[in-house]
C-alpha cells in the first residue's frame, strides 16, 4: 500500500497511461491518463485483475509478466485492452522492474501504455524520475519529522526556562524567611539550659524548618540555579558513599548491581547534589518495579562526546564536545510510553497517585546546573535508562578535601549588607554571639560608604547579592576598587550562580547559601578571616 502511495504522488499527473501491478497480474494503482483511456473502475485498486482487462489468453499475459520481472530491461510487447463498449484497443507496453525506495519492499512492475507501435526508448529515464521524486518525497518527510523534534526541544526549553525564572524567586524569597526562622531558633537554644524541656520543642521547629529549606533547593535546582559548594568529584565514590542509603530506599523484591567505573575522572560538582541525583532515580526505578521482581543497575564511566550525541539529549543547551563522566540507572519495570516520556521533566508530574515533590524536573536543574545532560531510554514492558552526562575535568586534578578551621571571633569588624531588615537584625545578633563587631548596611551603596569609612579596620564585608539601588555584583567591584585585597563573603537566597563563580578567588573569600546556620556562619567567617583559599568551582 505504501509503495502505490508513493507511485501516485509521482506518477498521476504524467501524460500517459501507467499501471503499477504485481507480477501475478494483480493491479495496485493507475495514474489518471490510464484511468481515462482503460476507462477503469475508481475501484481498481481493490485487487482487480489485468487478465479482466486484457482480451487475449490469460496464459500469454502471464509469461510476459513473468519475463518482465525477471529482465534486467524493460521488457516490450503489445497487449490489448477491452473499451466498456466492446471495442478492443491495442497499446505498445514497456514493463520493467519498480523498486521502491525501502530495500525491505517487494518490487512491482511499472507498465507504461503507448497506442501506437513507436517504441521511445524513454522507459528508464521515467523509472529514474519516478524513484528520484520518490527519495526527494522521502527526504522531505524526514525534514519536516526533524523539524517537528527541534521545535518540541525548543518548546522544552522555554517552558523550563520560565519555570525555572518562577521558582527561583520564590525560593529566594522563601529562602529569606526560613533564614530568620533558623536563626532565631538557634539563638533561643544557646539561651536554654541543657535540661531545659523547650530545647525539644526548638529543636523540633528547626528540623521543620530545615524540611522546609530542602524543598526550596528542589526549586532552585530546578531553576537551574542549585549549584552551591562544587568541588572536584567522583560519581563513583558517591555512588559508593550512598550505597546504603540506595540499598533502604528500594524494594525488597528488587536487586541492586553495580558496575563502577575505578578509575573515573572527576567532575567539578556538588556532592550533597549528586547524592540527591542519585537517590531520586533509584526511587523512581524501585517504584517502576514495583511489587515484582527486578533488577535496578546503576553504572558510571566515561565517554567522549560529539556535539551532535549532546544535542539529542535533555540539558544545558548546545554543550561542547569532549570527555563526558556518564551516571546510568536502569531498571526492569514496566517502561515509559512516549506520551509519559514527553512529560517526565514536568514539575510534579508523577505516574503515581500521589507525587513525591518536584522529582526529576529537580534532577533535571541540577544536571543543567552542572552543564550537563540527560538522555532517556525506555519502552512499555522493557524497562528505562536515565543516562546523565557530565563534563570531565582533566585526568591530574585531584580531589581536595576542605580545611576545617575553628568557628571564633576576635572582635573583627564585619559589614553586614542586606535589604531584608530581620535577616540584618538577624545576622548581627549572631556575629555579636560568635564575638565580631558588626556595623549594618541597608542596600549595596550604603556598604561601599561604610567600607570606604571603616577600611582602616580591614572589615569584612557580608554582601547579599540581591540589593536594590546597587547589587552585590556592583558592590563587589567598587569594594575592590577601594582595595582589592578586601574581604567579602557573599550570600544570597538564590544559590551559588555563574555571577558569584566569576568573582571566587579575586577578594571573595566565601559564599552563604541562605537559610544558614550558626556553625555555617561561624565557620566561613573563620575561614574569610583566616584567608583561606577558595576553590573557583
Amino acid at each position: 500500500m505504501e509503495q502505490s502511495l508513493q507511485f501516485l504522488q509521482v506518477a498521476d499527473w504524467l501524460p500517459e497511461p501507467i499501471l503499477l501491478v504485481e507480477a501475478d497480474g494483480v493491479v495496485l494503482a493507475a495514474n489518471r491518463a490510464a484511468s481515462r483511456v482503460l476507462e477503469l473502475p475508481d475501484d481498481v485498486h481493490r485487487r482487480v485483475q489485468l487478465a479482466d482487462l486484457h482480451d487475449g489468453l490469460p496464459a500469454s499475459l502471464a509469461e510476459y509478466l513473468q519475463r518482465a520481472s525477471r529482465a534486467r530491461e524493460p521488457r516490450l510487447g503489445t497487449l490489448h485492452f477491452r473499451t466498456r463498449d466492446g471495442g478492443v484497443t491495442p497499446f505498445r507496453v514497456h514493463a520493467g522492474v519498480y523498486r521502491a525506495a525501502s530495500a525491505t519492499e517487494k518490487a512491482r512492475l511499472l507498465l507504461r501504455l503507448q497506442p501506437s507501435q513507436v517504441v521511445t526508448g524513454a522507459f528508464r529515464a521515467l523509472n529514474e524520475r519516478i524513484e528520484q521524486l520518490t527519495r526527494e518525497i522521502q527526504r522531505r518527510r524526514q525534514a519536516e519529522a526533524d523539524r517537528k523534534r527541534l521545535e518540541a526541544q525548543f518548546l522544552q526549553a522555554q517552558k523550563l526556562e520560565s519555570l525555572g525564572v518562577l521558582a527561583g524567586g520564590i525560593a529566594h524569597d522563601f529562602n529569606n524567611i526560613l533564614t530568620g526562622i533558623i536563626g532565631y531558633c538557634d539563638l533561643a537554644r544557646l539561651e536554654l539550659a541543657s535540661d531545659s524541656d523547650a530545647v525539644h520543642f526548638v529543636d523540633e521547629a528547626v528540623n521543620g524548618a530545615r524540611q522546609a529549606a530542602e524543598l526550596t533547593q528542589q526549586l532552585l535546582a530546578y531553576s537551574g540555579k542549585g549549584k552551591f559548594v562544587v568541588a572536584p568529584t567522583r560519581l563513583s565514590d558517591l555512588v559508593t558513599s550512598t550505597l546504603r542509603l540506595l540499598e533502604v530506599s528500594i524494594s525488597k523484591q528488587c536487586v541492586l548491581r553495580l558496575d563502577l567505573m575505578a578509575d573515573q575522572p572527576a567532575c567539578m560538582a556538588d556532592s550533597s547534589q549528586m547524592r540527591q541525583v542519585i537517590m531520586n532515580l533509584i526511587i523512581n526505578a524501585s517504584d517502576a518495579i514495583g511489587d515484582r521482581s527486578g533488577v535496578i543497575a546503576v553504572t558510571t564511566g566515561a565517554v567522549w562526546c560529539d556535539a551532535e550525541y549532546l544535542a539529542s539529549g535533555y540539558g544545558a543547551g548546545e554543550l561542547p564536545e569532549g570527555l563526558y563522566l556518564t551516571l546510568e540507572v536502569s531498571d526492569t519495570g514496566v517502561g515509559m510510553s512516549a506520551e509519559t516520556q514527553a512529560r517526565i521533566f514536568d514539575p510534579f508530574f508523577s505516574t503515581k497517585f500521589t507525587g513525591r515533590g518536584l522529582g526529576l524536573a529537580a534532577v533535571m536543574g541540577i544536571v543543567r546546573g552542572h552543564g550537563g545532560a540527560i538522555r532517556v531510554y525506555s519502552e512499555l514492558g522493557r524497562g528505562t535508562t536515565f543516562k546523565l552526562l557530565f563534563p570531565a575535568l582533566p585526568t591530574d586534578v585531584g580531589v581536595v578535601a576542605p580545611t576545617a578551621i575553628a568557628p571564633q571571633g576576635n572582635h573583627q569588624r564585619v559589614i553586614v549588607a542586606d535589604d531584608e531588615e530581620r535577616v540584618r537584625a538577624l545576622t548581627r545578633h549572631l556575629l555579636e554571639r560568635l564575638g565580631y563587631t558588626v556595623t549594618m548596611a541597608a542596600d549595596g551603596r550604603e556598604a561601599v560608604a561604610l567600607f570606604s569609612e571603616l577600611r582602616h579596620e580591614s572589615p569584612l564585608v557580608l554582601l547579599d547579592l540581591t540589593m536594590p539601588h546597587l547589587d552585590g555584583a556592583g558592590a563587589l567591584r567598587a569594594i575592590r576598587a577601594l582595595d582589592a585585597n578586601a574581604r567579602v563573603v557573599l550570600m544570597s537566597g538564590y544559590s551559588e550562580h555563574a555571577a558569584m563563580q566569576q568573582q571566587l578567588g579575586h577578594g571573595v573569600r566565601g559564599f552563604l547559601q541562605k537559610p544558614f546556620r550558626l556553625e555555617e556562619l561561624a565557620r566561613t567567617l573563620a575561614n574569610a578571616f583566616a584567608d583561606a583559599p577558595v576553590e573557583n568551582g
